[in-house]
């Protein structure tokens, strides 16, 4: 049998080779671009005089050796298709300066949009273009998609990012040294890490490398391809999901494996130190699909697809709880999906039941000595779920876990941390893994993230703010997308510390411009967990929550005062308060005698997490007493009243 299908596959590539030497054309073109820059293209077509639909792979890898094997591209051929490649600027045969996909985009430079313009006049197409690319070329597919040209009919952007400043370079505010360093350098374009390190703050500039910032006014149908694992995967997820909001965006689907970057779609191939059951997915056959449908009005059915297919992770040895299989939906998450509060204590644990006490947890944070990356959605180095105890117990990593899961959690979206928090230098970071506890021990890496405190309000230079020493602040984090099963006999960990390098520069901690990491300093950093709102873990939990664990959701309320920080404090105090709606309210600090001495704040506020400070002065301006105090916040529902003490 054997030798039989041996034979039958020569006989078919012979007979093919013969078909597409008297059936194509191989011709290379110097395409100009609108400031004159020639592009090297190369053009495989039938050899007849109709025109045809194109298939666009815009690479920086050369296009000599980078693009669809000769085989593929003579079926495609043969099919009734042109295939192009072309080197994108400053890259091999291509004039020009490379500039790291700025100009492949809709800024001054437009080079996808003048290669589609070009390639439409041409008599051999039929003004019908596809851009296909996944890593590098998904990122010239995406940037094609945003110069809007109407003769751009179908994209297929795998394994890409969406948005540069938040999801390649600047994530979460901190440099993403082992993307940004080892990738550009690899290229031969180290100018492009010196260009990329005078601008951490998100400018206009940025905006013309955000996918975002076009989609209102986007119409091409997508196929979005990513990996739970990939160095892109909120990339992906974000493009689908804006996308699908968007009224006039053509039809958007979305598929996403248990997959690394690199990985093979079509082999079941270890990820990390985990090799998931069944994670193969016939990618081929629905890029043809994809193709026909849109290009050669080929009625195949694709749009009867689910408009997500996505594989849902868990343990291979338990896979009858139902992770380890592919799984559709119209949306992601699914409807279902509800974000339930987890509480972290000054013991470790992690729990649903919000504690009756106040931790405060310090550690040390030492530049010189960071926490090293193992696994995760990394592009140069390593990645995947690995076993997080290979770094050890280090004093510089917080550690929270829950108890034994009596029946699996099924996780699937955005994992945010809200983290109340304090430093005693002007800026540092803050980092968050999800892991998962297998109940051998290892302590497998789900997803995992970074914030920097100075960007805590915002990206955008007038929203940066130093950190006050003596003044708590909350900083957020949200993870990369993900969606897997905890199962039974699995525990929840959640680690915090301040470093993951080389996955993210090191933070010196200075509060100097962003990327000076000159003179570095030790920190002492703070996490306050326990009776405080803002310090909690967020979890998109799909499915009742009663069948895991009796995990109540908060419920929406008008306001709600917090516990204040420090307390007892010495010279000032902060204090906070939420609101669920816009309203009028007060805010005073009243004395054991129930006498009126400081009114904070009366007005109108908005919905949302808010501060005051007290700095122990009564409304005169007068120092007051040592003691006990309360600090009352009245709404039009109601009033909160909290305790706190001053101690001189």
């Amino acid at each position: 049998m054997k030798k039989i299908l041996l034979c039958l596959f020569v006989s078919i590539a012979l007979v093919s080779a013969v078909a597409m030497s008297e059936t194509a054309i191989k011709e290379t073109y110097l395409v100009p671009m609108r400031d004159g820059v020639r592009l090297s293209t190369d053009v495989y077509r039938p050899n007849d005089a109709s025109a045809h639909p194109v298939i666009l792979y815009r690479t920086p890898y050369d296009k000599a050796s980078d693009h669809l094997s000769d085989t593929i591209v003579g079926l495609l051929n043969i099919w009734g298709y042109a295939f192009i490649a072309q080197d994108c600027r400053g890259r091999f045969a291509s004039e020009g300066v490379d500039s790291v996909f700025f100009t492949d985009g809709w800024g001054a430079l437009r080079d996808g949009y003048d290669t589609i313009e070009w390639v439409s006049h041409q008599p051999w197409c039929n003004g019908k273009v596809a851009i296909v690319g996944g890593s590098a070329t998904g990122i010239t597919s995406y940037r094609a998609a945003g110069s809007l040209h109407p003769n751009l009919k179908c994209v297929i952007a795998i394994v890409a990012p969406s948005d540069f400043y938040h999801q390649v370079v600047y994530p979460g505010g901190e440099f993403r040294k082992e993307i940004c360093e080892n990738w550009i350098r690899d290229q031969g374009s180290d100018y492009m890490i010196d260009f990329f390190m005078q601008f951490p703050y998100y400018t206009d500039m940025w905006d013309m490398m955000n996918l975002h910032t076009r989609t209102a006014m986007m119409t091409v149908p997508i196929l979005h391809v990513g990996g739970w694992y990939d160095c892109f995967s909120d990339g992906t997820v974000q493009a689908f999901q804006d996308l699908r909001r968007q009224p006039q965006a053509g039809t958007q689907k979305l598929l996403m494996g248990p997959w690394k970057h690199g990985s093979s779609f079509g082999e079941n191939v270890p990820v990390g130190g985990i090799t998931y059951p069944s994670s193969n997915y016939d990618l081929v056959s629905y890029v043809l699909q994809w193709l026909d449908y849109w290009m050669r009005d080929v009625q195949n059915g694709v749009l009867n697809r689910p408009d997500v297919i996505y594989y849902l992770m868990g343990d291979p040895a338990k896979t009858d709880e139902g992770g380890c299989q592919w799984l559709s939906d119209n949306f992601w998450p699914p409807d279902s999906a509800q974000d339930a509060h987890f509480y972290f204590d000054g013991t470790g644990r992690l729990a649903p039941e919000r504690p009756t006490t106040v931790w405060r947890i310090d550690y040390d944070y030492d530049p010189l000595n960071p926490v090293p990356t193992v696994g995760g959605n990394n592009l140069t180095i390593a990645a995947g779920p690995f076993d997080q105890r290979v770094i050890g117990s280090r004093n510089d990593i917080l550690s929270f876990t829950m108890d034994v899961n009596a029946a699996p959690i099924r996780v699937e979206g955005v994992v945010q941390a809200n983290l109340m928090v304090q430093s005693n230098r002007p800026d540092t970071d803050f980092t968050l893994k999800l892991i998962d506890v297998y109940p051998d021990g290892r302590e497998m890496l789900v997803t995992d993230g970074i914030a920097r405190a100075r960007f805590r309000h915002g990206y955008h230079e007038s929203k940066v703010a130093l950190l006050d020493p003596a003044e708590p602040v909350v900083v957020s984090i949200k993870l990369p997308p993900t969606a897997i099963v905890f199962n039974t006999g699995h525990k929840i960990k959640v680690c915090v510390s301040s470093s993951n390098y080389p996955r993210f520069e090191v933070n010196p901690n200075t509060g100097n411009f962003p990327n000076d990491r000159s003179n570095p300093l030790r920190a002492q950093n703070t996490l306050f967990v326990g009776d405080v709102d803002s310090t909690v873990l967020i979890l998109p939990v799909v499915g009742k929550l009663t069948r895991v664990a009796d995990i109540p959701l908060e419920l929406p309320v008008t306001a709600r005062l917090l516990t204040n920080f420090p307390n007892p404090f010495n010279g000032k105090t902060t204090i906070r308060y939420r609101l669920t709606e816009t309203g009028d309210i007060t805010l005073a600090i009243y004395n054991m005698a129930g006498q009126k001495v400081r009114a904070l704040f009366d007005g109108r506020q908005g919905a949302g997490e808010h501060f005051a400070h007290w700095d122990g002065l009564d409304d005169s301006g007068l120092p007051a007493a040592s003691g006990i105090y309360w600090y009352r916040l009245s709404t039009p529902t109601g009033l909160e009243t909290r305790k706190m003490a001053m101690v001189k």
